[in-house]
């Protein structure tokens, strides 16, 4: 089941054409929407992966990708996530036909969307690798990475795992007790780190797998992409590179190690 894992990614832009255009190009993503509909589903390769909305003229936030946790219900979700020191940005809201979700925030402000679909089969995990060009990881960015883990193992259970990544740095996977992946290891929802002095604010960092992220980042750079971390090497994991793309809104890039 797909309980306490990120499912579904989405991005608000204040030029829905010019973004489609720019990830089209880059990942080789495809779109579909209905006549006057301002919100358009990703397609990568066979899989449907996520969406690209058109955002309001009077939206205050900047454009952005939001990613969505599945949970078995919505509304208790969302009042787990105010009793544990969470913000409720948009109360449950219910899509007919398509599923239930709302945008909420942790305690140190980043923003995330509790999801449960109304559709059976999308709720099954698929185990194994991503497809290339699909959503692949996710990663905090916390000004409070303590505050931030306790709240997420009050609301989902996740369960913070300090990994020593070499030259005193520090990085926390936020685990899923009793699931594994298929090698038998323990499974992840993803990551999380200290934001660093330049970027004094949490948000959650969306990773998209690529085979070859230095190739991907320069067609990003070409395309109007302001590329914030080049490419570089991750021991045992692969190499990935993050960017803001034309619009500002961050992404990042991940070539697994195979």
């Amino acid at each position: 089941m797909n309980k306490h894992r990120f499912v579904w990614h989405d991005l608000g832009t204040k030029n829905l054409d010019g973004s489609k255009k720019f990830y089209g190009e880059v990942f080789n993503w495809t779109f579909t929407s209905s006549a006057n509909d301002p919100y358009s589903h990703i397609t990568a390769g066979d899989e449907m992966i996520g969406g690209v909305r058109q955002m309001g003229a009077n939206e205050p936030q900047p454009p952005c990708w939001l990613a969505y946790v599945g949970v078995d219900d919505v509304a208790a979700t969302v009042a787990s996530i105010a009793s544990a020191g969470g913000t409720v940005h948009m109360p449950t809201t219910v899509i007919d036909n398509v599923g239930t979700f709302a945008v909420t925030a942790d305690p140190t402000g980043a923003v995330f969307a509790p999801w449960k679909s109304a559709r059976p089969d999308e709720e099954v995990e698929r185990p194994g690798m991503p497809k290339p060009f699909t959503f692949c990881w996710d990663e905090l960015m916390s000004t409070d990475p303590a505050a931030a883990g306790a709240f997420y193992e009050k609301v989902f259970g996740w369960t913070s795992r300090p990994v020593d990544m070499g030259g005193g740095m520090t990085y926390t996977l936020l685990d899923r007790p009793g699931v594994k992946t298929p090698r038998g290891d323990q499974a992840s929802a993803g990551g999380m780190m200290k934001s660093p002095p330049e970027v004094p604010y949490s948000f959650w960092l969306a990773y998209v797998g690529v085979d070859d992220c230095d190739k991907v980042t320069e067609r990003a750079r070409r395309l109007g992409a302001t590329v914030t971390v080049p490419p570089k090497d991750i021991s045992n994991v692969g190499r990935f590179a993050c960017w803001l793309d034309p619009q500002q809104a961050a992404i990042a890039i991940l070539q697994p190690q195979m």
